[in-house]
């Protein structure tokens, strides 16, 4: 009986080092480059986004009067300010940017207001017009326009890396 057991546990181990061995390769990855493309082509594709929905809702946004802030500049300003938790000028404008999207939503602000810009999945553009009142921006409006679709292209080295992986996952 211990024998058995013995062999059992046996074939256990080999068979799970051979199933490691399998798959002990390593899955495929993007390269910097790609991963550098990929940036730059999102940014680009982000910047055409904003600029048609700008167009649609026709607003004078002055680069002297409207600061242009990403999520990433509002993280920045915020941690450069103390990162306080319970932060209400941040909290009050940082939950704007969690939206489904294509691209990434813009923020403009100057002195006690702010508009937030972005193109809803179906392309629906979206513009909230926001107030500071206290130490909260408040909306104060919001609307929405069909807008134009902006293609949205894989670069070749995307289109490889997911042929790799589909390859590498399928075994």
């Amino acid at each position: 009986m211990k024998k058995i057991g013995a062999l059992m546990i046996g074939l256990l181990l080999v068979s799970s080092l051979f199933f490691l061995r399998m798959h002990a390769a390593e899955p495929p990855s993007l390269s910097e480059e790609c991963l550098d493309a990929r940036e730059s082509r999102d940014e680009q594709f982000t910047n055409q986004v904003i600029k048609d929905v700008i167009a649609t809702f026709n607003v004078d946004l002055d680069e002297h009067s409207y600061i242009e802030v990403s999520l990433k500049d509002l993280d920045a300003a915020h941690m450069i300010y103390g990162g306080k938790e319970k932060d209400e000028y941040y909290q009050s404008l940082k939950k704007h940017f969690f939206v489904a999207t294509r691209g990434n939503p813009r923020l403009f602000v100057r002195p006690q207001e702010a508009y937030l810009f972005y193109k809803e999945p179906d392309n629906t553009n979206v513009m909230i017009h926001l107030k500071l009142r206290g130490e909260k921006w408040s909306v104060v409006g919001k609307k929405k326009k069909t807008g134009s679709q902006i293609p949205y292209e894989l670069l070749p080295c995307e289109k490889d890396y997911l042929k790799k992986k589909k390859e590498f996952y399928s075994k």
